[in-house]
C-alpha cells in the first residue's frame, strides 16, 4: 500500500475516533480544530517510514500512544477543557468505547488501561 493511502486511512480513522468522543459527550466538535490536529497527524506520519506506518495499520494498540500524542501537541486537549473535566467528574464512563475512555484519560490526568495492557 502507497504511503499517501495509508496515512489517508489513518486520517480517516483519527477523524472518527475524535467525533465518536465528542458525540459521546454530548459536545458539538470543534471542527477546525479537528482538521488541524488531523493534519498534524498527517505531518507527523509523513515523516515516518512506511514501515512504521504498516504496524499503526495493523495493531491498534500501537496507534493510540500516536493519536493521543497528536490530540495534545495540536492543541486539540485545550479546546472544551472545563467542560470536559466536568463531565468526566459526573458521567459513567463505563459504557463508552475504549477510544473514548483514551481521550478522556487526557483530561482527567487518570492513566488509561485497557484488558491488553
Amino acid at each position: 500500500m502507497l504511503s499517501s493511502d495509508s496515512i489517508h486511512i489513518l486520517r480517516q480513522e483519527y477523524r472518527a475516533h475524535l467525533e465518536r468522543f465528542y458525540a459521546f459527550l454530548g459536545l458539538a466538535p470543534p471542527y477546525h480544530s479537528i482538521e488541524k490536529a488531523v493534519q498534524h497527524l498527517s505531518n507527523t506520519l509523513r515523516t515516518k517510514p512506511e514501515a512504521f506506518i504498516q504496524i499503526l495499520l495493523e495493531d491498534p494498540q500501537k496507534k493510540w500512544p500516536l493519536f493521543e500524542e497528536i490530540f495534545q501537541a495540536s492543541g486539540l486537549s485545550r479546546k472544551h477543557r472545563g467542560i470536559i473535566i466536568q463531565l468526566a467528574q459526573t458521567h459513567s464512563f463505563s459504557s463508552s468505547g475504549e477510544e473514548s475512555l483514551r481521550l478522556l484519560s487526557v483530561f482527567t490526568d487518570m492513566p488509561f488501561s485497557s484488558h491488553g495492557r
